[in-house]
């Protein structure tokens, strides 16, 4: 069974993605806060974290920075309602190696469980953008989606 560690202050995704990784053989550790996601990484072992970029207190992207340096070979990905993948700060702590992949709220479950299985296969390189993405949500190009480091959104 897998191991990841979600941080995100919003129960609801918490619960949705707990439940929905579950029936795919992910066992869902959550905590609210980035300080929290650091005392857990420092005490257990996950194949893998996906955080929230906007969490109170520390940001979710200081936070992947922080786990990056605790935990070098943790592939983890960002979540986000309030950015997208275009963004500057995204795109920055993907080329930076902070994180490998992005999700933009709301999100298909199937594609979360893709990515996230990608990178975990994939494992933490060095950073190499720009990077791929996995569909958008709904099939349709509104700048929502899912994304992975390696190639242009849209691209082949």
């Amino acid at each position: 069974m897998l191991e990841v560690l979600v941080v995100d202050d919003e129960k609801d995704i918490c619960w949705a993605l707990k439940m929905g990784l579950g029936d795919e053989g992910v066992h869902i550790t959550h905590v609210y806060r980035g300080e929290d996601a650091m005392r857990q990484v420092q005490g257990r072992r996950f194949d893998a974290a996906i955080i929230d970029v906007k969490l109170p207190g520390m940001s979710g992207i200081e936070v992947s920075r922080v786990i990056r340096q605790l935990v070098p070979r943790l592939p983890i990905l960002m979540i986000s309602g309030y950015h997208y993948e275009e963004d500057q700060p995204i795109l920055e702590g993907i080329g930076r190696g902070d994180f490998q992949g992005f999700i933009s709220k709301p999100f298909e479950l199937h594609h979360v469980t893709t990515l996230l299985k990608r990178v975990i296969r994939e494992g933490v390189q060095s950073p190499s953008p720009p990077h791929p993405t996995l569909p958008p949500v709904g099939g349709e190009d509104q700048g929502e989606g899912v994304s992975v480091r390696g190639k242009p959104k849209g691209g082949e």
